[in-house]
């Protein structure tokens, strides 16, 4: 409601002044990221605290600003501060309640926020109509300091606590994710990607109708600023009161489906539409304000539903990463807009806002489909809390442990799915042969555990720790070392050059990768005497032996072999099995892809066989082969192809 006083104050166009509350708005929304981000790492009441004194002394400073860029500066500043309102705050409310009462808890919080701007509105207008628009800044620092000493007395909360307490408390001491890891784990989840890409025609309906709102009725109506806030007041009015009811009846949405409330949340943002319009084409005052008065209403009820839902999808150790992270495709949608329509309102205000009408729209067709997903994201959610404080209480633990967890994951390539909610436990010390058919899915579980394709649902967890998403590099860096079939050399180096990039990737010294080079080339004297010729000319046996002693190099904590014995000589593979055997010894978890029962009977006493992109079978060797179905589908074929590798 100060937009025409501030716009005259420093000579400013209609244009100019959408842009520089644009570009502040862009650079305060994309701070939201480092702010969540942090959110996840440091104690969140100080943050508050913090936020809520920065927000306090650059609102008094603003109001005290001679020049216009120092005005921005300042506006940026409180901005900031303000930003822990949502990330943070929402953060630690989905750790103080429970699930079923975040609706009306959240509906509080917003409200909390409208009754703010109705006071702050009404007052900032007397104020700039009485005494100027400067000095309504300037007053605001006394509310916000009042609400950073409250603030002191938050207690503190486990993340995650009322999701798991028990959970939480063992997950509480893990490390938190690297930012690039938490970003895959977020984008990682099929309902946040389709909320973070409704934010974008949100940020174009939503941002500019801030500036354009008090614009509007001051160029057709000429109001003064004392009426454009009680205006504004009212409007946040009705919009408290939408906020109320929809965190009331999203209760009873939850209890039909989980993703139920997505769809009147939809609903809702698409019904600013029309509300937007009837203002903007009206030729009197009441009817625009009729058509205000609904676009306020009927918006208040889309938040509740939508960050109940964001919150119960969105893994408790980055949740407030994922409160934050819409706020980049915000800015995204506002950039669009500027760089689309920004100009419209120069020469017509109404049809300004006739152009924020279509992204209203299209936000509520995005955001309703996303309801099929959060069921399903919700599971996966609890579940890698769950798993995640099992894995820390079994690194913990002198008994056996799994060094690999592998919990319902999916992966399609493109609008192809090829895994479907697979299972796969590895115990430390195991090896696991992982069987099945040409086309089973069993090298791109490989390939997703490695992290060489992006997973979209489920988690996976080595060594402790949450590796969904995580890139290659950082995976091998941890002990993590996948042998391809056929691919796991490079042609054009000789093998002495493959075996010295293998010991540079492995970081040890140079003095234990030495004495490990002897030893291999001991065990496969067919590299001793080609060692100084191209690795493209070995045959494929000595090619698979190369592969293998980069990999004994490198001492893995888990060696992943894809297709060891594939059209290799029977004498050739028991070369090889000799090495993998060597790996274990030195105290490796290994898991083995395997066509051939011989094999697999050969290395491993525990097996998992998978056919169509699903696990069929996990368990003993000596069960499986009581299994006439998966002898005839797997394990025949692969005896005949390793008869035809003899002959």
């Amino acid at each position: 409601m100060l937009a025409p006083q501030i716009k005259h104050a420093f000579g400013l166009s209609d244009r100019s002044f959408v842009n520089i509350v644009a570009l502040n708005l862009a650079i305060v929304l994309i701070c939201a990221v480092p702010v969540g981000f942090y959110g996840d790492r440091l104690p969140r009441r100080k943050l508050v605290v913090a936020g809520a004194v920065v927000a306090g002394v650059f609102s008094f400073a603003t109001g005290l600003a001679p020049f216009l860029w120092l005005f921005v500066l300042m506006r940026i500043g409180n901005g900031v501060g303000v930003l822990v309102n949502d990330p943070i705050h929402r953060s630690l409310l989905s750790d103080y309640y429970k699930p079923e009462a975040r609706p009306t808890v959240f509906a509080a919080h917003a409200n909390a926020v409208r009754w703010g701007a109705i006071a702050g509105a009404a007052v900032a207008g007397l104020v700039a109509f009485v005494v100027g628009w400067r000095f309504a800044f300037v007053i605001l620092i006394v509310p916000i300091i009042a609400m950073a000493i409250v603030a002191i007395r938050l207690p503190d909360v486990i993340r995650g606590q009322s999701d798991d307490p028990e959970s939480a408390a063992i997950a509480a001491g893990e490390r938190p994710l690297p930012f690039g890891r938490a970003v895959r784990v977020l984008t990682s989840v099929k309902t946040l990607r389709w909320q973070f890409a409704a934010w974008v025609p949100i940020g174009a309906g939503y941002l500019p109708s801030l500036i354009y709102f008090p614009l509007f009725f001051d160029r057709v109506y000429h109001l003064n600023p004392l009426e454009i806030g009680l205006i504004i007041a009212g409007g946040n009015g009705l919009g408290l009161l939408g906020v109320q009811l929809a965190g009331r009846t999203t209760q009873r949405w939850l209890a039909r489906d989980l993703g139920y409330p997505l769809r009147p949340a939809g609903l809702a943002l698409g019904a600013v539409g029309p509300g937007l319009l009837l203002m903007a084409l009206a030729h009197s005052l009441p009817v625009s304000l009729v058509g205000a008065a609904w676009a306020f209403f009927i918006g208040g009820m889309f938040l509740p539903p939508f960050l109940t839902v964001q919150a119960l999808v969105s893994p408790a150790r980055v949740r407030s990463l994922s409160l934050s992270f819409g706020a980049v495709f915000l800015v995204v949608g506002l950039v669009v807009f500027n760089l689309l329509f920004g100009q419209i309102a120069d020469h017509s205000i109404r049809n300004g806002i006739v152009a924020l009408v279509p992204f209203w729209v299209i936000g509520g067709l995005i955001l309703s489909g996303a309801r099929r997903f959060v069921t399903s994201d919700t599971t996966r959610a609890m579940a890698i809390l769950a798993t995640t404080a099992e894995m820390r209480r079994s690194r913990l633990a002198v008994a056996e442990r799994s060094i690999l967890s592998v919990r319902g994951i999916d992966v399609s390539y493109g609008p192809v799915q090829v895994l479907f909610g697979v299972n796969l436990e590895l115990a430390e010390g195991e090896i696991l042969a992982l069987l099945g058919t040409n086309g089973a899915g069993k090298s791109t579980l490989l390939r997703a555990i490695s992290g060489l394709v992006p997973v979209q649902g489920g988690a996976i967890f080595f060594d402790g720790d949450d590796i969904t998403g995580l890139e290659p590099e950082d995976s091998f860096a941890g002990g993590l070392v996948q042998v391809p079939g056929g691919r796991g050399i490079f042609p054009g180096l000789t093998v002495r050059e493959n075996l010295e990039v293998a010991a540079w990737a492995s970081r040890r010294p140079r003095a234990q990768t030495s004495a490990t080079v002897d030893e291999l080339l001991h065990t496969f004297p067919a590299l001793q005497r080609r060692y100084e010729q191209p690795a493209g000319v070995l045959s494929g046996g000595e090619q698979q032996m190369l592969t293998l002693g980069q990999a004994f190099i490198s001492r893995p904590k888990l060696l992943m072999i894809d297709e060891l014995s594939l059209g290799l000589a029977p004498i050739v593979v028991e070369d090889l099995l000799r090495i993998v055997r060597r790996i274990h010894e030195d105290g490796a978890s290994v898991l083995l892809v395997e066509q051939s029962v011989n094999i697999a009977l050969t290395v491993a006493r525990r097996a998992v066989f998978m056919e169509k992109g699903e696990v069929r079978f996990s368990g003993p060797t000596d069960e499986l082969l009581e299994r006439d179905d998966i002898l005839r589908a797997v394990f025949l074929s692969g005896a005949a192809s390793l008869d035809g590798a003899s002959a």
